[in-house]
């Protein structure tokens, strides 16, 4: 010992020392859970959106008694939701706020024309967008807002000659301007909507019989695709890009969770292209609606998803590590979870929204942050990930 020593240099003991201490501190890092506690909204409910504003307060939009109804949890420890009908019968809901906190609401339903409804803070008012669609809209729809509340729109159109395309549609000048967004073969039956800090659209849809995800963003003249995501880049999988989800950072790159045919996946911008991430691997139930992902970013800008797998209700978060998984709720009777998720950013709540396993009724879990200390050894040895 003594003869190495004398034959060490001291500044090659540097990098030697700093590992050791790294390796200790990630050893006593602090680590992060989520803690639950559930709230019911009502006693039943499906096709779930949820949303929190500003200050704190959820709002959220769901289907009961084959009719649209909207749900308002003031902010606060103690809990207690607000519901009441908006009516007309609903397959599919998306909620977002404006600047003052109004809920706006799409809402499809086979036999009816798209429905946009916005709460001015007195009262509820309904415009029909494509009436002309004779065959309704039945699929997903997604709304955004921007910050000088102009309001837009996009969702599926299925044609009677039983072409299938998205269409997008702004409101200006209290006309509701539309065109289609992209004319492959069935696109957008899944897809999600984000406005910029520009007050500009982005979403997220798949492009089911190409086998691709994509990304459309409107650069205040055009509008810019992007293939996200496409058959046979990342795996064996033939279809790709259902469930959907779309959020932005601050610095306005887009993350989107989305399902393949047996993988939860998760994309992030990385530059001008895209860094692809398999969450989790997922059983499918071969129901269309159980398709479903909802995705935030916390004040950290790490990613948490809501996701459904064979009736189970996950949520998986990314610890700055590896990703990790959590049951939120577990099967039941029905294999039809309707969730989706929502953060109150200002304290990094998550809630998220679902159709109870047992009894059918609609509840929101509330997820709060737990941090303490573990070692990397104890946490393989728990199996997490």
């Amino acid at each position: 010992m003594r003869e190495v020593r004398k034959n060490c240099k001291r500044g090659a003991m540097v990098p030697v020392v700093l590992a050791v201490f790294l390796l200790l501190l990630y050893d006593s890092a602090a680590a992060q859970d989520w803690s639950w506690t559930k709230e019911t909204v009502d006693t039943s409910g499906r096709s779930t959106s949820l949303v929190v504003d500003a200050d704190g307060n959820a709002h959220i939009s769901y289907g009961k008694d084959g009719e649209l109804n909207y749900g308002f949890r003031p902010a606060g420890r103690e809990f207690h939701w607000y519901t009441m009908k908006l009516g007309g019968g609903v397959n599919y809901t998306d909620i977002k706020v404006d600047q003052r906190g109004n809920a706006q609401i799409c809402a499809t339903y086979l036999s009816l024309p798209l429905r946009f409804l916005h709460f001015d803070g007195k009262n509820w008012h309904t415009d029909e967008i494509a009436p002309d669609d004779k065959m309704g809209v039945e699929w997903s729809c997604a709304i955004g807002i921007s910050p000088d509340g102009r309001r837009s729109a996009s969702w599926y159109r299925i044609a009677p000659d039983n072409s299938a395309h998205m269409r997008y549609a702004v409101l200006k000048d209290a006309t509701w301007q539309m065109r289609t967004l992209d004319f492959a073969e069935q696109t957008g039956k899944w897809e999600s909507m984000a406005i910029d800090s520009q007050g500009n659209p982005n979403i997220s849809y798949d492009c089911y019989v190409n086998g691709e995800l994509k990304f459309a963003r409107w650069d205040g003249k055009d509008w810019v695709i992007r293939i996200v995501d496409s058959r046979g880049r990342s795996g064996s999988d033939y279809n790709l890009g259902m469930g959907n989800h779309l959020a932005l950072d601050p610095e306005g790159n887009a993350h989107i969770s989305y399902y393949t045919t047996s993988l939860l996946r998760y994309a992030s911008q990385d530059g001008q292209g895209w860094k692809i991430q398999d969450v989790a691997a997922v059983r499918p139930t071969g129901n269309s609606v159980d398709f479903r992902s909802s995705l935030v970013l916390d004040r950290d800008g790490r990613p948490h998803i809501s996701y459904e797998d064979f009736g189970t209700l996950k949520h998986a978060y990314w610890d700055g590590q590896a990703w990790r998984i959590q049951v939120v709720a577990p099967n039941g009777r029905s294999s039809s979870r309707f969730n989706s998720m929502a953060i109150d950013r200002k304290e990094d709540i998550l809630y998220i929204a679902f159709q109870d396993p047992a009894d059918g009724s609609l509840q929101v879990a509330v997820g709060r942050g737990v941090t303490h200390s573990q070692t990397a050894a104890g946490d393989r040895a728990s199996g997490k990930h």
